[in-house]
């Protein structure tokens, strides 16, 4: 009762700061995707009907909110949120089977908070989390299902998927764990890419365009356009990832060590990615030491966006709290990676 209750508060919370009718609400991508697109006010379809820049599930997810909420932005808000309750609910309710009560008081995070109502990525970490938990109950194959789902969310879970197929031996089981990423990923994706093929060109095109945000090598350049900054941040994230491969470590170490390799070197941040990573640190209380900057900055961002002329750049606020970001989840990755062999704190059953 007392988890429930705790993932209802941190998503009613969520809900009323970045509720369009309340006045000073904090911005959100869900408000803005309404103020941006006509075509979703006159209830045309994600994905299909016009180009929009997130993967199908997260097109659908929008989509419905526009149906079920009635023609305005308050009910297609609502609508969105309510979504987005069985999300938190599930995260709170997954992270207690999987590290214990302690673990899911991490449902009140502050980037919970600030960035679950927010955009799709508290979906993507319900998947994760879930995908986890059936690994560690040996369900190697309903573990690959989650992550399915979720790439249909958001493309990144496809970044375990090498892990997970490194756990078995035989190639006949790793094709069966192919086979369920695929069956989680496919309802979604299928329509989309015979109905019209040309939204993944555009969707590649759109993503490789675009600059830096809200990463540490801003501070290198000047110039959040700068290609070779953008090449520096990859060649980072490859490296990082690819030794996260590499480690002698548990298969939730190694989730960990690649999503945040990846996160440190992305030359595209967003704070809301932030929500990927609270299930694995909250399993892993070496980290929590880190836990108050990662979090202090991360909220910052957000919260010294708008007070900010040319928040893009270096020496502002907002990226000021990305480095410090940035410098936090150095330390964590470094802790989990010296600590590799030993694994995270899950439970077993």
């Amino acid at each position: 009762m007392l988890v429930l209750a705790m993932a209802f508060s941190s998503w009613l919370i969520s809900f009323y700061i970045h509720h369009p009718m309340v006045e000073g609400s904090v911005y959100s991508d869900i408000v803005s995707f309404w103020h941006r697109e006509p075509r979703l006010q006159a209830s045309l379809i994600p994905c299909l009907q016009y180009f929009f820049e997130y993967p199908p599930a997260s097109c659908l997810i929008t989509y419905v909110s526009r149906m079920l909420g009635g023609g305005g932005l308050v009910g297609y808000y609502v609508v969105f949120s309510l979504l987005s309750l069985p999300a938190y609910i599930g995260i709170a309710l997954t992270l207690k089977r999987f590290a214990g009560l302690t673990a899911s008081l991490f449902i009140i995070a502050p980037s919970m908070v600030l960035y679950g109502v927010y955009n799709f990525d508290h979906f993507l970490s319900v998947f994760l989390i879930a995908s986890l938990l059936a690994y560690t109950r040996g369900r190697i194959g309903v573990s690959a299902f989650f992550l399915g789902l979720g790439f249909s969310v958001k493309l990144f879970t496809v970044l375990l998927l090498p892990i997970l197929l490194a756990e078995v031996n035989e190639w006949r089981r790793r094709l069966h764990v192919l086979f369920h990423f695929i069956a989680g990923a496919l309802p979604f994706w299928l329509p989309v890419l015979l109905l019209n093929p040309r939204w993944l060109p555009d969707f590649l095109s759109f993503h490789a365009s675009w600059g830096l945000e809200n990463s540490w090598i801003i501070w290198l350049s000047n110039n959040p356009f700068s290609p070779s900054s953008k090449f520096l941040g990859f060649l980072t994230a490859a490296i990082l990832v690819f030794r996260a491969y590499g480690a002698s470590a548990s298969y939730e170490s190694k989730a960990f060590l690649v999503l945040s390799g990846f996160l440190i070197g992305s030359p595209t941040f967003t704070p809301q990615m932030v929500l990927w990573l609270i299930p694995l640190i909250a399993a892993n209380t070496r980290l929590w030491l880190w836990l108050p900057l990662l979090e202090a900055a991360n909220a910052g961002i957000i919260l010294t966006w708008f007070a900010t002329d040319s928040p893009i750049m270096p020496w502002t606020p907002p990226q000021t709290m990305s480095l410090l970001r940035a410098a936090a989840l150095i330390g964590m990755w470094m802790t989990v990676y010296r600590a590799a062999p030993i694994g995270l704190n899950h439970r077993q059953v």
